[in-house]
């Protein structure tokens, strides 16, 4: 099966639906063996906060597969003053088993469609530049560079806020 059609595939058997707090833990499987976890959370032992907080706000998502797994999570604000006030996604993952199968680009669809269901003209989100994979991704769903900064608790490495026109 070509990779298109097998993203198709997997587009069809995947729902996107409301994090539920009490599987934090699941969640947090989803980002084990991802760039962001060995960059980023597995030296500040912030994700259980992360987690914790969007999902205390109801500002977090998960892709659910047809076996009724979370596959994917994705948070979003509608305002962040880290990225001038715009709306953005402050987390993606998809579980190391189900990368490169479209699942992100879903959630990331799925962020853009409610931000303009919701009236704002431009969406954001912040890519560091350890992760390049997902700067390509971005990069080809039509979010451009606003501006870079470095990472405040990591230091030596750089953040890029991307926007999306809506």
């Amino acid at each position: 099966m070509s990779y298109h059609r097998e993203a198709q595939y997997m587009a069809n058997m995947i729902e996107i639906e409301k994090a539920d707090p009490a599987k934090i833990e699941e969640y947090k499987r989803i980002f084990e063996n991802s760039p962001l976890y060995n960059h980023y959370f597995k030296k500040t032992d912030l994700l259980d906060k992360v987690l914790s907080d969007a999902l205390k706000k109801g500002e977090a998502y998960v892709a659910i597969d047809r076996n009724g797994e979370a596959v994917g999570y994705m948070s979003m604000k509608a305002s962040d003053p880290t990225v001038d006030g715009l709306p953005c996604m402050t987390l993606l993952g998809v579980k190391d088993t189900k990368r490169g199968r479209g699942i992100g680009q879903m959630l990331i669809a799925f962020y853009i469609g409610v931000m303009s269901g919701l009236g704002f003209k431009e969406c954001a989100l912040i890519v560091n530049d350890w992760n390049p994979r997902a700067r390509k991704l971005y990069d080809s769903l039509g979010f451009k560079l606003r501006r870079s900064f470095e990472d405040v608790v990591i230091g030596g490495w750089m953040n890029h806020i991307l926007v999306r026109k809506l």
